[in-house]
């Protein structure tokens, strides 16, 4: 991990088992990591660093604000829009697939358990889209 790196991997998921499982997969990227539990923690860290470019893996079942209230949110802040990226990864994909447009700002979405390289794949595609 390379703190003050110019990319910051935000780890937004309910279950410790999993932020913890998506950090250590991850470890080999040079980025800086911060976890949260839910999405109004992601927001918050979002609004608290905004020169902060972010590739957000999100889970869509969070107490306090899920995932899909995440993109929204995102979706409408310009500022939000174009500094970060989001990878969805979820239990339940039928629930991205019914919901209608998401926004150019979500790169791809994963049902649990996710493969590495197909991660990495997606987070290369976010950071070449914020250079």
């Amino acid at each position: 991990m390379i703190t003050g790196s110019l990319y910051t991997l935000l780890i937004a998921d309910d279950d410790n088992i999993n932020r913890v499982i998506l950090k250590h997969m991850l470890k080999s990227l040079e980025m800086e990591f911060v976890s949260v539990s839910d999405g109004a923690d992601a927001m918050k860290y979002l609004y608290e660093h905004p020169n902060q470019k972010v590739i957000m893996l999100l889970d869509l079942n969070m107490p306090n604000m899920d995932g899909n209230e995440v993109i929204a949110l995102v979706n409408q802040d310009n500022q939000l829009k174009d500094r970060v990226r989001i990878i969805v990864i979820t239990a339940n994909l039928l629930s991205v697939y019914m919901k209608e447009g998401i926004g150019r700002n979500v790169l791809d979405c994963f049902e649990k358990p996710v493969r590495k390289e197909v991660l990495i794949d997606a987070i290369n595609l976010g950071i070449s889209q914020l250079n």
